[in-house]
């Protein structure tokens, strides 16, 4: 409801409205006039404990939003050889362990040089790799790398590479394409499965 007064400024109105919706205010109105009163003080303060409580009950979860910030997700395409060399410059870079998807020997058919060097670096950073190889595959070992055989029906025409809060997946038609994927919680499901696989996998 509207209140007018006459010979009030509009202003004065438009706050005791505001007054009146916040429940600090109330009226009533006798032979067509309204008398307003405001809240008893010891109201005030037994709706202001009872707010703080409320707020206490919830503050943990208040601050865990505070904290909690939403992961943009980064994808990069990367093409050719070059693109290929690019993600493994990366995987040294992050300087993490990391595990492999679909190993066929591609690496090596295709950058025979560059991943040879590759398994070299991975050795002197101390970088583990595990990787899921499909059965009846044969692929370079290093010190480093740890294989398990799985059937053929879990892989795809494509291999992963799961480090750190990264996903590279390469397509190996040509001219060969590698899509890099940047969010942890993308990682961490492809970790998760992978672990699942691991499980179940061969020993070599």
């Amino acid at each position: 409801m509207n209140i007018i007064f006459f010979g009030t400024p509009p202003f004065a109105a438009i706050i005791l409205q505001k007054l009146i919706d916040k429940g600090l205010v109330s009226y009533i109105i006798q032979n067509n006039v309204k008398y307003f009163k405001p809240v008893a003080p010891e109201k005030l303060m037994q709706d202001l404990k009872e707010k703080q409580e409320e707020l206490q009950k919830i503050m943990p979860q208040l601050i865990g939003l505070t904290k909690f910030k939403k992961e943009k997700t980064k994808a990069e395409i990367y093409q050719g050889k070059e693109g290929m060399k690019t993600i493994l410059k990366d995987i040294i870079r992050e300087g993490k362990d990391y595990v492999v998807f679909g190993e066929e020997g591609r690496f090596q058919e295709t950058l025979p040089i560059y991943s040879e060097q590759f398994m070299k670096k991975i050795e002197e950073e101390n970088i583990k790799e595990r990787v899921l190889v499909k059965e009846g595959q044969k692929v370079i070992k290093s010190r480093n790398s740890t294989f398990r055989y799985v059937s053929k029906e879990y892989f795809s025409p494509s291999s992963t590479v799961v480090y750190g809060n990264k996903i590279g997946i390469i397509i190996w038609s040509e001219p060969y394409l590698v899509i890099l994927v940047e969010n942890k919680e993308v990682a961490d499901s492809y970790r998760n499965y992978f672990e699942m696989l691991w499980k179940i996998a061969k020993k070599g």
